[in-house]
């Protein structure tokens, strides 16, 4: 994945027992409240056309990313607070590219940018919150298998 251009940032780093601390769960619930300040100053102010160029050919748009980021962290909160009380909760994928095709893609950006804020804010409030032991916890995915929280 990390050569794959339609992810450009690549996969999600795993942890190590040594890192799952709560100084560095503090580090991630302060980067999740940050990430939306940081999307309200990339999109906030910019036009329709604006929103709908791409980064690269064949890519989303800058409202479909938006949209995109605001489900991808009400996914993974959901799948957080399943992972924490469902002992061997086995995740739910969902066609990202698909979802995008639904009218709700469309609604105003500041849509996803609320939705954003208030998912953000409960999931810094689950790392800030939950003993950083809980978070070994494994859950399945169908095709990538066991991952800890």
């Amino acid at each position: 994945m990390p050569n794959d251009p339609q992810y450009p940032l690549g996969g999600l780093p795993q942890l190590t027992d040594a890192e799952r601390v709560p100084a560095t769960l503090e580090r991630f619930a302060a980067s999740m409240e940050q990430a939306v300040a940081d999307w309200r100053g990339l999109v906030g102010a910019l036009t329709l056309s604006d929103l709908a160029r791409t980064y690269r050919p064949g890519s989303w748009t800058v409202r479909q990313l938006t949209h995109h980021v605001a489900e991808g962290h009400l996914h993974g909160l959901i799948r957080l607070k399943a992972g924490l009380t469902t002992d061997g909760y086995t995740i739910q994928p969902f066609q990202q590219a698909q979802t995008l095709l639904l009218p709700d893609a469309e609604l105003p950006v500041a849509d996803a940018l609320g939705l954003l804020d208030s998912l953000n804010r409960r999931w810094a409030a689950l790392l800030r919150g939950v003993p950083a032991t809980e978070f070994a916890r494994e859950v399945v995915h169908p095709q990538e298998g066991h991952q800890d929280l």
